[in-house]
């Protein structure tokens, strides 16, 4: 479902405002804060869910109520849906009971019901649309507020309706359960009353036997109580007689007293609340002149005024970051020399013959080439060879030894045989003749290639026969390269010294101290003319403060002083002296009419009677006739005193009636909590289980699916950095790398694009059922450029199934997104 048009009437700073949405994918809109972006999201939500005013606000959608105290408010919604376009108009006026403003519901031009538009999408109420399609700072920012536990459920239970009250009722309701039962415990209220209950009842038992008992004796003490209540009565007269003479006669000489007090009674002419405010003014213009004191003390600790230039320092102390980035370039060189140093050597220990090559010079070794060139190839052929020819030998001396012997027995076969032989005798001898002459030219021709060879050695100290001439050269150009790297590297470092040194000299004549001419050095130079600087302009200010401060005292004091006198003239006194004792006088007359009042009050009626009073010895025989018969009363009572209290032990120790009447009802009270509070327990536990299960069922199916989108969006949100998300025991992120992250130690920004995914991955859950428009006000002020354009991608990617709104006054992130933005203008409230 698309949102086509916004059309406000009335509602918080605007008046017939209107917004045509030309895309229905994503769509931007822009202003400087306090422009109006807030208050149009609130205005989508609540007239699509009500406006419910002060009796259902929240931090995001508090009270709209136009500033203007125009009438009505609200304004139209307008979308486009697969079977029409609906437009809402909600409108609320003075009067309105419900507080939510009369809904009119419109599809294709036509007023239709309400629930032909909200059963398109599942009757979602406004808190559900909040939660799952609005993104706002505040409530991204909720996630760092979250414990791991807290989090994993608010994540696990994202979108079910009124989770988070939910999870809240749960806990309140597991909570009560704790304090009311325990399987071991004995403090919760349930164990308590279960102990309680058993006790009582032994109690019971045990009262019950003792009453009866009790009811034989207090017959007895009753009757000898309402005697001794009869004698204490008599007693009560005479003492009352005797305390009425008793105070008459004290009361004589308090009457005196009053007559004394009387005649030292005067007027005098005091004002306190001027008292008051010169003791004040005293005590202000004390503390002024310490102050003035303290303060000229500070100066003249302070010294004399420095006023110098620290231009010079300040541009050195500027140079900080350029130092730093020395020093890394330094370390870096440093680093390289050790490298190459090591490269060379290594090329040096895999071709041991380079060594050679590094003492000639480049004539030499292209004299080198030319040489290895032009030596022979090594013969192959062997140095001497070896034939059959013993053979020839043998046969031709066998046949002539035959032929020999033949021709005495046989005649011609043995010529035959002779000359054969001979001939063998003749091959044999011409065929070793000429192996010797080749053998001869072999062992020449060998013994000039190993001398042109050997004076190839011999030169340039490489055996041409276990050389690999290219290889060679390549490892001799590679180690002149590292070579001349090294040589450059050492002219980087030769620079940074000379600008560290030049950089040192100038923070000594600074510091007007010496300084080593290295890295540290330099920069603990620069920290401490840092901190001189500052102090200095810290002194420089406080003399300032302290010099206008003193000026300010003194004047107050002045003003002070002349309204003191003011107060001395009007209480016709000299000085503070003389309105001291002027108080004192005031004291002493106030004091004297408080004991004249006081006494006059003791005395009461018998004030007359004493008046007229002049003889006290009838007085006091009235007194000892009054001792002598309380004295005998006394006795009567503490006889009949010492039955009672022996009756009332014997009585205290068994159990009355009333004892056994609260026994019964003490126990009946326990059963009576104990049932109550079973009944809340197994409500609370009840209730607590429902809740986890409701919320189980609820969640169980989708989360699954919710979370493998999430992990997708999230490797958007942040360029692969994390591409997956654990939710086992704790909710971890995954590295690219592999390596797992806890929530609570990754960036705020990464936190948020964390719930920001979460979130938008439970939206495509739903999007089959539930279609609306998603509002994003102000949610990436903490997300960098680069996170702004991975959240750029992710929008494409939502914006293909549900309509983006983007509330915004990052200028940066319009010009990232590359829409043409639908612009607030502030302080105005027309379109």
């Amino acid at each position: 479902m698309r949102l086509k048009q916004i059309k406000i009437i009335n509602f918080g700073q605007f008046s017939n405002k209107t917004f045509d949405l030309p895309s229905d994918q994503i769509n931007v809109f822009f202003g400087a804060n306090e422009a109006g972006k807030s208050t149009t999201v609130a205005f989508i939500k609540q007239i699509l869910f009500g406006f419910h005013l002060r009796s259902n606000s929240s931090p995001f959608f508090e009270d709209y109520t136009p500033l203007a105290h125009v009438s009505p408010m609200g304004g139209n919604l307008v979308f486009t849906a697969a079977d029409g376009e609906y437009e809402l108009e909600r409108l609320y006026a003075k009067g309105d009971k419900t507080k939510k403003g009369i809904l009119t519901v419109k599809k294709d031009g036509q007023v239709v019901p309400e629930s032909v538009f909200f059963d398109q999408i599942q009757n979602i109420d406004g808190s559900f649309y909040a939660d799952s399609f609005i993104f706002n700072q505040e409530m991204l920012g909720q996630v760092n507020s979250l414990s791991q536990e807290d989090l994993l459920e608010r994540i696990y239970y994202l979108g079910a309706a009124d989770s988070s009250k939910l999870l809240e009722m749960r806990d309140d309701f597991a909570k009560e359960t704790g304090k009311l039962f325990k399987k071991t415990g004995k403090k919760p209220e349930v164990n308590r009353l279960l102990k309680e209950m058993t006790d009582q009842r032994d109690k019971l038992a045990q009262t019950k036997n003792e009453f009866n008992d009790y009811e034989q004796l207090h017959q007895d003490f009753v009757q000898k109580r309402a005697a001794l209540n009869r004698q204490k009565q008599d007693l009560a007269v005479l003492q009352k007689q005797e305390q009425d003479l008793h105070d008459l006669q004290k009361e004589m000489g308090n009457y005196q007293t009053l007559l004394d007090l009387q005649k030292q009674v005067k007027d005098v002419d005091f004002n306190g609340q001027n008292y008051q405010k010169a003791q004040d003014i005293m005590a202000q213009g004390r503390n002024l002149q310490k102050t003035i004191q303290s303060v000229e003390a500070q100066l003249q600790g302070l010294g004399e005024n420095d006023q110098s230039d620290f231009t010079l320092e300040k541009k050195l102390i500027q140079q900080k970051p350029q130092l730093l980035q020395w020093q890394a370039e330094y370390r870096n060189c440093l680093q390289k020399a050790d490298q190459l140093k090591q490269e060379k050597e290594q090329l040096l220990a895999l071709t041991p013959e380079l060594k050679n090559l590094l003492k000639l010079t480049p004539e030499q070794i292209e004299q080198m080439q030319a040489d290895y060139q032009a030596l022979p190839g090594a013969v192959n052929e062997p140095a001497y060879v070896t034939t059959n020819d013993k053979l020839w030998y043998v046969i031709g001396a066998v046949l002539a030894a035959l032929g020999v012997v033949l021709l005495v027995a046989l005649g011609t076969v043995g010529v035959i045989a002779l000359i054969t032989g001979l001939i063998f005798l003749a091959a044999g001898y011409l065929k070793n003749s000429n192996q010797n002459k080749q053998n001869a030219a072999v062992l020449e021709k060998q013994k000039l290639v190993a001398q042109k060879r050997q004076a190839f050695q011999t030169k340039y100290g490489l055996n041409p026969d276990t050389l690999n001439l290219n290889s060679l050269l390549t490892n001799l150009n590679q180690y002149q390269i590292k070579k001349n790297a090294a040589q450059t590297n050492n002219k980087q470092v030769t620079v940074l010294n000379q600008n560290v040194a030049q950089l040192a000299s100038s923070v000594q004549n600074a510091l007007k101290q010496p300084i080593d001419n290295n890295f540290s050095q330099v920069l603990n130079g620069l920290d401490e003319l840092e901190t001189q600087i500052s102090e200095k302009q810290e002194l420089l200010q406080r003399k300032s403060s302290l010099t206008a401060s003193l000026k300010q005292d003194k004047q107050d004091l002045k003003e002070l002083g002349l309204k003191l006198q003011a107060l001395f003239a009007q209480a016709n006194v000299e000085n503070m002296a003389g309105y001291d004792q002027l108080y004192q006088d005031s004291l002493n007359q106030a004091k004297l009419k408080t004991q004249i009042a006081a006494l006059k009050e003791s005395l009461g009626d018998d004030l007359q009677q004493l008046q007229m009073q002049t003889n006290s010895t009838e007085l006091a025989d009235k007194l000892t006739a009054l001792t002598e018969q309380i004295s005998t009363k006394n006795a009567e009572i503490n006889e009949l005193q010492s039955q009672v209290a022996q009756l009332q032990v014997q009585l205290d120790n068994l159990a009355d009636s009333t004892a056994v009447f609260k026994a019964k009802q003490d126990l009946a009270n326990t059963e009576t909590n104990f049932v109550q509070s079973s009944k809340e327990y197994l409500a609370n536990l009840f209730a607590a289980r429902w809740i986890s299960r409701s919320l189980d069922l609820a969640s169980n199916e989708r989360f699954p699916k919710m979370l493998k989108a999430a992990q997708e969006y999230l490797a958007l949100l942040t360029g692969g950095r994390y591409v997956g998300i654990n939710l086992d025991k704790k909710l971890t992120v995954v590295r690219s790398d592999g390596k797992k992250r806890e929530v609570k130690y990754l960036s705020r920004g990464t936190a948020e694009q964390l719930y920001f995914a979460l979130k938008l991955a439970f939206i495509e859950q739903i999007k089959d059922e539930i279609n609306l428009p998603i509002l994003i006000d102000d949610s990436f002020v903490n997300f960098d450029d680069q996170r702004v354009s991975y959240i750029d991608q992710l929008l494409q990617k939502i914006s293909e199934n549900n309509q983006v709104l983007i509330f915004t006054a990052q200028k940066n992130l319009v010009d990232q997104l590359g829409i043409e933005p639908l612009t607030f203008t502030k302080g105005t409230q027309d379109a």
